[in-house]
């Protein structure tokens, strides 16, 4: 009797860079190993796997064994296995010698540890753009897999999708193979016997073409998800799929992407859109045009007319996030730039090697956006991305002539907003200013690579609405698909909802009358009377005896109880080239009339961990109740305090002059997460006040120094 569907499953198992060990652990003993011990004792199943780059390195220093069982399944032909960016990137918006750089990374790797090269790839996200096929040719790649949406967005309808597609760029082809969107919702959170009666609905479709149907998934979702591990393994679930698929050989033809198109041919040609998946395409929404699209989808849903309703309205596209989060838009700009300083060593030399995989692993899609998934919110991750480019750029500055002994500078738009950013670097810290708002936009210590100012500012999501409403997650609840959750960590989430008036930066310039509390200011409800926040400043450079001295000057406005009040605001920056000290010296001048109120420099800190015990503040020579590093204070006449991580050995010292009174803060985000709302601590804001009393034409100066040491040590702030 002819096969009438011909069945593939493929699998796709990643963990971020920069994720915790117990994580991957844990992943790995509740999902990624079972799933390979079930499928081993159904040899006449054959699946398709592929495994990120960041999970090989794992598994080849932890788990050998598990590379040993996937060379016995690749060996006895149940296993094919897939390429892909070895380090998860989206393809799309990496540079095209990255791509290739990534792509044969991933080939070289699966030659030498299992003997075969990768005929198909794994499309990150399945984030597609349609110059993909002439990167994917080129990288010596014949099949790709995309979710089916991408097709509908085209106008396919299901049952015209039942077989692989070939598509080109520039005379570059390559084929598709769409993923079925009901297998992905029905495994492994329906009954077994569902998804074989969604197979047998197909092979009934109209037609003698053999209907080909993929399910390409997350491997996470067989046993980390919630409720998973006990469903597929202590339940049975997927042992009894096995069994079904194998007692239904008679119309289901169990297969791999490479004998299809070996034995098949494409249905024809195809041109797709930017699109992902249809849930990710929603994510990428702003917020308004997110809200929109839900009321949309609702009105054709209450019709009744639409199997699905989702399908039938267009979401955003990947990139959008870059608009929707600057925090992602520059990673992405400092990544591209870190790509081109890479590019720049020659071939043959021998840091480029090593530069090349500490920017690929910086290029990691998991921290560069949200949607279902922590991802962008999860500073550890944001971490780690940044903590790969420092090291790439570290190897690349080794080469400098003068590195480590002189200041090196340059002026550039690094995030491509049309204003320039000053990057000044010397032998252990590298800065980033913001010609609009003056601002510190990133500082680094070199070594060890850490961004200490990575913060996320606190913005409006659409899913905030539901926090009222959503309850806890209950004990021994059952496997539920992780896009029909809702539930919170803790009670009350939506009473630490505070949004953010700009974006998060350090050295911001505030002017605010003197009865504005420090819980006006943690939440942003005062009247700013000062327009210096996103106002342009001029930035000039000369040189002094000791380096170089920078200059940001911005002319604007203070509007008091008097009236508005010109105002000439001065902020010089020393960065000394031998050690770990950043000097930031204020003048401010008031221009026609007196200026009396307070002013304020705030900056904020992120060393990971708001609770943790070795990391907190301190302040020396006073009893302070609570200095976790998630505390709220005011402290009066402080001229020194610190903020202290015995964990990774660093201090962060801050000295003002005059003493001033200091506020602190934690930057707190609530998110969604495959487990439910919560609260994540993104960093610690301080602000340092001074009172204003200044007549027309003089000046009013305040300083303050950040030097970076060991606890306890040089560079530090050590208590007389």
């Amino acid at each position: 009797m002819e096969k009438r569907v011909i069945f593939i499953l493929g699998l796709h198992n990643h963990q971020p860079v920069g994720n915790f060990e117990h994580i991957f652990e844990q992943a790995y003993s509740q999902a990624y190993l079972p799933f390979l011990e079930v499928l081993g004792t159904f040899p006449g199943i054959p699946f398709v796997i592929h495994n990120s780059g960041v999970l090989w390195d794992w598994l080849v220093e932890q788990h050998p064994e598990y590379i040993e069982l996937v060379s016995s399944m690749i060996e006895r032909g149940q296993a094919e296995i897939m390429s892909g960016g070895y380090y998860e990137p989206i393809l799309s918006v990496i540079p095209e010698r990255d791509r290739q750089g990534q792509l044969g990374m991933m080939r070289r790797f699966l030659e030498e540890r299992f003997g075969v090269s990768p005929r198909g790839c794994w499309l990150t996200e399945r984030i597609w753009e349609p110059h993909l096929p002439k990167t994917l040719e080129s990288a010596g790649l014949e099949y790709v897999v995309v979710d089916d949406a991408h097709f509908k967005a085209t106008g396919f309808g299901s049952e015209e999708m039942r077989g692989f597609f070939m598509s080109e760029e520039d005379g570059r082809y390559i084929r598709i193979f769409p993923i079925d969107k009901n297998l992905r919702y029905l495994i492994p959170f329906e009954e077994p016997e569902k998804a074989i009666d969604h197979l047998r609905a197909i092979g009934r479709e109209p037609g003698s073409d053999p209907k080909i149907v993929v399910l390409a998934d997350d491997g996470e979702k067989f046993g980390l998800w919630p409720g998973t591990h006990k469903r597929c393994y202590e339940d049975g679930w997927l042992e009894q799929m096995c069994t079904l698929l194998a007692e239904n050989s008679d119309w289901i033809e169990l297969s791999t992407f490479s004998r299809v198109i070996d034995t098949y041919r494409p249905k024809g040609i195809v041109y797709l859109p930017t699109a992902s998946y249809s849930e990710m395409m929603e994510w990428a929404l702003p917020i308004r045009a997110g809200g929109r699209y839900r009321e949309a989808v609702e009105t054709l849903a209450e019709s009744g007319r639409f199997t699905e309703p989702a399908e039938m309205v267009r979401g955003g596209f990947w990139r959008n996030f870059l608009l929707k989060y600057e925090e992602s838009n520059w990673m992405h700009k400092r990544m591209i730039a870190v790509s081109e300083a890479v590019e720049g060593l020659s071939p043959g030399d021998k840091k480029a090697g090593p530069a090349s995989r500490h920017l690929y692993k910086a290029q990691c899609n998991c921290a560069y956006w949200h949607g279902l998934f922590g991802g962008l919110y999860l500073p550890h991750l944001r971490s780690a991305i940044f903590k790969h480019m420092i090291e790439a750029e570290n190897i690349v500055d080794s080469g400098r002539e003068g590195e480590g002994s002189s200041i090196y500078h340059e002026l550039r738009d690094v995030d491509g907003d049309g204003s320039d950013e000053l990057m000044i670097s010397t032998r252990h810290l590298r800065a980033f200013f913001r010609s609009r708002g003056g601002s510190l936009r990133e500082l680094d210590i070199k070594r060890p690579a850490f961004n200490l100012t990575d913060t996320l500012t606190r913005r409006k999501e659409i899913y905030h609405g539901e926090l009222a409403s959503a309850g806890r997650p209950a004990d021994g609840e059952g496997a539920i698909s992780i896009h029909e959750r809702s539930s919170a960590k803790e009670k009350g989430l939506d009473r630490h909802l505070m949004y953010d008036r700009r974006n998060r930066e350090s050295l911001l310039d505030y002017f605010m009358e003197t009865g504005v509390t420090p819980e006006d200011f943690a939440s942003g409800s005062y009247e700013e009377l000062g327009d210096f926040l996103d106002g342009d400043y001029s930035i000039a450079v000369r040189k002094a005896k000791d380096g170089k001295i920078f200059t940001l000057k911005r002319k604007g406005t203070v509007t008091g109880a008097n009236g508005p009040v010109a105002v000439e605001l001065t902020k010089k920056i020393r960065m000394s080239p031998e050690d770990p000290v950043m000097e930031v010296g204020y003048e401010i001048k008031p221009e026609g009339a007196g200026l009396e109120c307070r002013f304020a420099v705030e900056s904020v800190i992120s060393l990971l961990a708001g609770d943790a015990p070795d990391r907190y503040y301190s302040f020396p020579g006073r009893k302070v109740r609570d200095i976790r590093l998630a505390s709220s204070g005011a402290e009066l006449d402080v001229d020194r305090f610190s903020l202290v991580d015995e964990w990774m050995g660093i201090e962060v010292c801050i000295e003002l002059d005059p003493a001033a009174l200091v506020w602190r803060y934690p930057v707190e985000t609530v998110s969604n997460s495959e487990s439910g709302f919560e609260r994540v601590y993104q960093g610690s804001a301080m602000a340092a006040l001074w009172p204003i009393e200044l007549a027309a034409g003089k000046k009013g100066r305040f300083s303050l120094r950040i030097s970076i040491g060991k606890p306890g040590g040089a560079g530090g702030c050590v208590a007389e």
